[in-house]
């Protein structure tokens, strides 16, 4: 019998263990360097294109064969096209699923977001072929935006949900079992820069796009990464939009970084991020209503978020928005804040349910901060201190004085380390000076308080010359130096031509190492300017232009 935990999770296929076994193997062999099981199992994004002529009178398009297999997929600038887009797919040799619409996405963005990038993701399983539909010609060519999951990426997955702790473990402030981004494979998957922290004011519930609910148990990881995927490069938002996803199955999985016990701003309600907390249950209820363990799943999870940041889970709320704000339900339904049919039509009515269920497993709200934290600077030079200052509060906000705080720093894996250690004084203030050489989120704890993570970033320190300032045409310039701490150089080629800089091509580099030696190729007599940009995370620094002449001799 297998022994119950908090997330439900199938036993290990004997080909995902084989698949395992092979990558552990890879492993073995680069220890320290890159995780292959990692690398092997990052999402890939794709792209097809079908010119608007490619439609016959029906309005269809040839079959398409996509460069790989894919799970996802979605549509660019879907207002553009000034048509209505259905889809189908298959594997190879295997039947078609129904026509499905890709829909615009409206309201599913950062707040202050243009028009979107993308259509909604559309979960189409593991498929080889698929086949477009529209209902009048396109006004331009229709361009699809696809992610490719490997089977590793399945593989790891089910293998790191299954060793999660079991349901009666301690979970972080009494939450309940939530899988990690790192189970689901988040860490492929890493957000563009740091993390913005609002308010929690009201839970948000959303739907995705899948029309039957037809994932299984051991594909539903692979949705919510495929998901990341499509809203961090296809949408090009920061990371995935939603602050957590709920499978059919009652699977609760953690989504933006940040913390899942942070007011972590989503990507999920435009105009409302920055006071709610986004959660989606995989699927589409237009036609059919939620399953309950998803209902029970989103419920639980309500009553410990929305207490956890001081608010009740039942009643009305006035959230900031324009110049008077609106009232809301805190739990309401994404159409209540947006132009949209989501969370669907069936689900939309289960909210009373969820607003029943989470106040009967609600405790009071929790009062608080207990601990605050700044940063006298949010980009500090390599090497250089950077000061950050707080307060030790009570419930009631009264300064608590001897009071030990630690300045943790959050690592590359997301574990958290000590930097610095202080106390409050009498007035319940702190300070603490670091030597700053990487760019991170920070945090102050305080006995069992945890203040908001700051982001503070880090400019890079870079020395850069040229070995000759003078070359042969065809020949390289060489540029030698040092930088701290990794990150990317970007050197722009710029010729002089008719009295101006004439921009020639950029050259990007990843920098793993101190020490620089990047070699470029100039092929033209002519006198040129190199322009270089260290970038390390959000930090960035320009060093001053290098000439170099190419001189026929």
């Amino acid at each position: 019998m297998r022994e119950e935990t908090g997330i439900d999770t199938p036993g290990l296929t004997r080909r995902t263990a084989l698949a395992l076994g092979a990558l552990a193997g890879v492993a073995s062999l680069a220890r320290g360097v890159v995780d292959p099981m990692e690398a092997l199992s990052a999402p890939r994004g794709l792209g097809l294109a079908v010119g608007r002529d490619g439609f016959d009178r029906s309005g269809r398009s040839a079959v398409l064969r996509a460069p790989r297999r894919f799970v996802l997929l979605g549509v660019r600038e879907p207002q553009a096209l000034r048509a209505a887009i259905d889809v189908r797919t298959r594997r190879r040799g295997g039947a078609w699923t129904p026509w499905a619409r890709l829909h615009a996405g409206a309201g599913h963005a950062p707040d202050g977001a243009g028009p979107p990038r993308a259509s909604e993701p559309l979960w189409t399983g593991p498929s080889d072929e698929l086949q477009l539909r529209a209902d009048r010609r396109p006004a331009r060519d229709v361009r699809l935006a696809l992610v490719a999951v490997p089977a590793a990426a399945a593989a790891l997955a089910q293998a790191r949900i299954a060793a999660l702790p079991r349901a009666g473990a301690a979970q972080l402030g009494g939450a309940p079992a939530i899988v990690p981004r790192a189970a689901w494979g988040g860490n492929t998957v890493k957000p563009k820069y740091p993390p913005s922290y609002g308010q929690v004011l009201v839970a948000v519930v959303h739907h995705t796009e899948q029309p039957g609910n037809t994932y299984t148990r051991e594909e539903a990881p692979t949705y919510v990464l495929g998901i990341a995927k499509y809203h961090r490069d296809h949408n090009d938002w920061n990371d995935i939009g939603y602050n957590f996803l709920v499978d059919r199955f009652g699977t609760i999985y953690e989504g933006r970084a940040g913390g899942i016990d942070q007011p972590v701003i989503g990507a999920h309600a435009l105009g409302f991020n920055s006071y709610s907390t986004g959660i989606s249950i995989l699927g589409s209820f237009m036609d059919v209503e939620a399953p309950a363990p998803a209902l029970d799943a989103v419920s639980r999870l309500i009553a410990w978020k929305l207490p956890l940041h001081g608010n009740p889970v039942v009643g009305q709320v006035l959230v900031p928005h324009g110049r008077d704000g609106v009232i809301l339900e805190r739990i309401c339904g994404h159409r209540d804040v947006n132009q949209t049919d989501c969370p669907g039509d069936r689900l939309y009515p289960q909210l009373p349910e969820i607003r029943a269920r989470a106040s009967r497993l609600a405790g009071p709200p929790q009062l608080g901060p207990g601990v605050t934290l700044a940063a006298a600077s949010r980009t500090v030079g390599y090497g250089e201190p950077v000061r950050f200052d707080g307060a030790v509060l009570a419930p009631d906000s009264k300064p608590q004085a001897n009071v030990a705080v630690r300045i943790e720093k959050q690592g590359p894996s997301g574990a958290w380390a000590t930097m610095a250690q202080t106390s409050s004084g009498a007035d319940g203030r702190f300070t603490a000076d670091v030597v700053w050489k990487r760019g991170a989120l920070v945090r102050a704890v305080a006995e069992q308080a945890i203040s908001r993570p700051v982001a503070v970033s880090v400019r890079p320190l870079i020395e850069l010359d040229v070995d000759a300032a003078s070359i042969r045409p065809g020949a390289r310039a060489v540029l030698r130096g040092t930088m701290r701490p990794a990150g990317t150089l970007t050197v722009v080629v710029e010729r002089r031509s008719g009295g101006r800089w004439r921009r020639e091509r950029s050259v990007v580099r990843k920098v793993r190492r101190p020490a620089i030696a990047l070699g470029i190729t100039l092929r033209r007599a002519g006198t040129y300017r190199l322009r270089a940009t260290a970038r390390a995370g959000s930090g960035s620094v320009r060093v001053p232009s290098i000439p170099v002449r190419v001189v026929a001799r």
